[in-house]
């Protein structure tokens, strides 16, 4: 029996003997003051795409001489660079938690740019799987200072720099005392988390 539940913030596959969490939320760290208030991934990508797109003017400068065709070229790779690597160099990184009941191990696999990396964790290794809970305190004043004021002056106000950060995370504990985060979900978010599902399929091993 395939059972399948899709949030905003997580997807989650149970099979009869085998759950699926993945999701995109499972770094539980400040939010950076530079990149969360000026940098964001379109943001990012229309710069590499802007870069790429002066290199190229650079190269056919001298060999295309009408105006409307160096348009069009520059229009058609800043449009392309921009799709691609918003897509590809860019993404947005997934942590996949799959539990296997009848091999008897949780392989965590994350997304990368070429390559995916991939942890096997025995059964036996793992203790629990709890919620845990994480709060950050806000440390460079002058820097968030910095934001606030750049975040002004194009009318985006972001007061939320300057406050707590909690993170409700879940946590896979370890036999050797060290822990495995596949999950983190700011508060104000209102995450909603499957651990009592999680939990239900694992401690049934059988």
């Amino acid at each position: 029996m395939l059972e399948k539940e899709n949030r905003n913030n997580y997807e989650l596959i149970i099979e009869e003997n085998r759950l699926v969490f993945r999701t995109s939320s499972f770094n539980a760290e400040r939010t950076s003051v530079l990149h969360g208030g000026v940098y964001t991934r379109e943001f990012t990508s229309m710069l590499f795409a802007s870069a790429v797109c002066m290199l190229t003017y650079i190269l056919i400068v001298s060999i295309v001489y009408l105006a409307i065709i160096r348009y069009i070229i520059l229009t058609s790779v800043f449009a392309l660079t921009y799709f691609l690597s918003h897509k590809y160099i860019f993404k947005k990184t997934y942590l996949e938690t799959d539990f296997k009941r009848s091999a008897k191990i949780v392989r965590l696999t994350r997304s990368g740019f070429l390559l995916n990396k991939v942890e096997n964790i025995r059964y036996d290794k793992i203790s629990s799987i709890e919620l845990g809970s994480r709060i950050f305190v806000p440390e460079n004043e002058d820097g968030i200072n910095f934001v606030q004021k750049i975040s002004l002056q194009h009318g985006t106000a972001m007061p939320e720099l300057s406050e707590e950060e909690e993170f409700i995370t879940l946590l896979l504990k370890l036999t050797d005392g060290s822990e495995k985060t596949i999950y983190a979900g700011n508060v104000k978010d209102e995450p909603s988390i499957p651990v009592k599902e999680i939990n239900k399929f694992f401690m049934n091993k059988e």
